[in-house]
């Protein structure tokens, strides 16, 4: 089959970035005589009370414990990434105190840096000294098309920490929970609004992300360009956005000219056939919309190995070209990941977490007009930085390896983070894809994730999916065919409720 062109139009309700960063914490200390051993131990209790219109309200209470006679404490200082700050005041043991703020930037990154005074300090051993810092803020909620995110910064936590608990409350007009990572401890109804309870065990150095609503809303006009280039007449095909599970549904409200037929290939791709006279050139136009969902999956739930369809192993675990599955490099690393004793999502979790833990991403492919393909043995065998194609080759052919199933997907994914949540394939003329992977699991079957976003945002992207991946094709019998977008251009609008 011939390669294609089209273009994508796309509207769907305007865009708030949600952006994964740092919070971190340090205090500053004077001896009183001399200072020996560990000096304070440190507890925190932060909550996040989110607003209707997304603004949120941060209290931050920390409990600094001496545990030494000879050391108070004498300044607090907060800094965070990309987390516009206002309206901050703190107290210090009870008693209003002025909290200076600054923002520097570095490499195009702003960080701000608060700094509170103790002037009022306990001295003595087993005394605390308490801050409370307030402040209010725009990047922890925001509104994608008709989906509500939240997003709470992965935590920089001090060694020194005993305690440290966060309570998120989110509005209910938001909608119901879509999926929350990590799981809290508590969850209850607070007033108007549904508060959720975690402790430093519940995310350790991870931030806590949501999503609420019921799903995305998306319509999208697309033009393929097709071109018969043989002098007789000759089927040409084009993948349409597929019906996927639990995750996307497609509806055509126009394709012209009308296609010969539209057949569903077996990994769940719609292809739409069309015949073209010899030396033809023809242009399809595509209209409809989409409801994209999402959903959270629990690793402990997973199914077995013996539990795989016999016959989605044999087709979805094959070597392809870029999922170099029988290479002695791919095989030893699926051997020395493999578990036979755990069940298959959390053998897939182990290939995502050596992928997010060891890749870093190459940042300026997308100044390029075109970007190589490596595939998966390259990852092993090559110094990176790697596209998102290569985040997807490994984990698929890693797990492949494993023996679990597991495909590519090309799409698009909103965003307006592109630092955090990079669009990698550059094609030429400057439109832009994103590639991510599924696997297979038993009892939950196919299960998209992002290795690539979970890399460069530090978000959990493998037990939920966000709303903002919208699939165009589907790879597992070939790693390179249907053919992904080639032309797209994205434009925005506010939905009319």
């Amino acid at each position: 089959m011939q390669s294609y062109r089209k273009k994508l139009n796309l509207t769907f309700l305007g865009i708030t970035a949600i952006v994964a960063t740092f919070l971190m914490a340090n205090i500053n200390a004077k001896p009183v005589k001399a200072a020996s051993g560990q000096q304070f131990t440190i507890d925190y209790d932060i909550s996040y009370d989110v607003q209707e219109d997304g603004h949120t309200l941060v209290t931050q209470n920390t409990t600094i414990t001496n545990q030494a006679n000879d050391v108070v404490p004498t300044t607090y200082s907060f800094s965070t990434k990309h987390t516009d700050m206002y309206d901050v005041t703190a107290q210090v043991n009870g008693k209003v105190v002025e909290a200076s703020k600054t923002s520097s930037s570095t490499d195009g990154v702003t960080e701000t840096l608060v700094n509170i005074p103790i002037v009022n300090f306990a001295i003595g051993q087993g005394r605390q000294n308490k801050i409370t810092l307030k402040y209010s803020t725009g990047d922890i909620a925001g509104k994608v098309g008709n989906i509500w995110n939240t997003n709470i910064p992965r935590i920089n936590i001090p060694d020194t920490t005993v305690l440290y608990n966060v309570r998120l409350a989110v509005p209910q007009k938001f909608g119901p929970k879509i999926y929350l990572s990590p799981t809290p401890v508590i969850e209850k109804t607070e007033g108007t609004s549904t508060a959720y309870y975690f402790t430093k065990e519940s995310f350790v150095d991870k931030g806590i992300t949501g999503s609420f609503g019921t799903f995305q809303a998306l319509n999208f006009k697309l033009k393929y360009q097709l071109e018969n280039t043989m002098i007789i007449p000759s089927l040409y095909e084009i993948a349409l956005p597929p019906d996927i599970k639990d995750l996307q549904q497609i509806r055509y409200d126009q394709i012209s000219p009308a296609p010969q037929n539209i057949s569903i290939d077996k990994d769940g791709n719609a292809m739409a056939t069309f015949r073209m006279w010899p030396r033809q050139k023809l242009e399809v136009t595509v209209v409809g919309s989409a409801r994209v969902s999402g959903r959270q999956i629990s690793t402990a739930f997973g199914g077995k190995f013996s539990e795989l369809p016999a016959t989605l192993v044999k087709e979805e675990t094959q070597a392809q070209k870029y999922w170099e599955v029988n290479s002695p490099g791919i095989q030893d690393m699926a051997k020395s990941l493999k578990d036979p004793n755990k069940n298959v999502i959390e053998n897939a979790k182990k290939v995502y977490d050596f992928i997010t833990k060891n890749f870093s991403y190459n940042y300026d492919a997308i100044k390029e007009d075109s970007v190589q393909r490596n595939g998966a043995l390259a990852t092993l065998t090559q110094k990176g930085p790697w596209t998102c194609m290569e985040f997807t080759d490994a984990f698929v052919a890693i797990s492949r390896a494993m023996g679990i199933p597991a495909r590519e997907i090309n799409g698009y994914a909103f965003t307006t983070d592109e630092s955090n949540k990079p669009l990698s394939i550059s094609l030429k003329g400057g439109d832009l894809l994103h590639s991510w992977a599924e696997f297979y699991d038993p009892f939950y079957g196919w299960i998209q994730i992002d290795p690539t976003w979970g890399t460069t945002s530090g978000v959990d992207y493998f037990t939920k999916l966000d709303t903002s991946h919208f699939a165009f094709v589907i790879k597992g019998k070939s790693s390179e065919y249907p053919f992904p977008c080639r032309k797209l251009s994205l434009q925005r609008r506010r939905a009319i409720s």
